[in-house]
């Protein structure tokens, strides 16, 4: 996934430097090979494709650099989320297979991470709704806390 998302973001950086040299013939070559490259996994980039080759323009190339941004956009939240959701079933196993004092604040603090990371505000919001729970990191072990810790980077990053 992360090579997959390098790759985008080289992709739009091709993207930005034609836009900017303007140059019709590399203009065409970019809208070609990115057609091509993308068409499988972009809906909405096969949707705006020409069978005219002299037809295109430097706007149907910011067309696709909008849609690879969406595209990587996309992908980016669906590794968090699933990152996230791996952390926390982890997280949980380990609660279940241990002696861990005080495991009703743990779900606590699960329940209230869970709740503000699929809720739909800004990371600042979400930092100011989870900072609580960093100072009650220092109640627990070393490998709760980085348990939580990891969660609450996933949350706000």
């Amino acid at each position: 996934m992360v090579n997959l998302i390098d790759e985008i973001n080289t992709d739009l950086i091709r993207c930005k430097n034609v836009i900017e040299e303007n140059n019709y013939l590399e203009v065409v070559i970019a809208i070609e090979e990115f057609q091509d490259k993308y068409k499988n996994k972009i809906k909405s980039l096969s949707e705006n494709s020409s069978d005219v080759v002299w037809s295109y323009t430097v706007k149907n190339l910011e067309i696709i650099k909008s849609c690879l941004i969406e595209y990587r956009d996309d992908l980016i939240l669906k590794e968090k989320i699933k990152s996230f959701h791996e952390k926390l079933l982890d997280f949980k196993s380990y609660i279940e297979n241990n002696e861990i004092e005080n495991k009703s604040i743990l779900d606590e603090i699960i329940n209230s991470i869970e709740e503000v990371n699929y809720s739909d505000i800004n990371l600042d919001e979400k930092y100011k709704k989870i900072k609580p729970y960093i100072d009650l990191v220092n109640k627990f072990d070393r490998k709760t806390a980085l348990y939580i810790l990891e969660l609450i980077t996933l949350v706000i990053t």
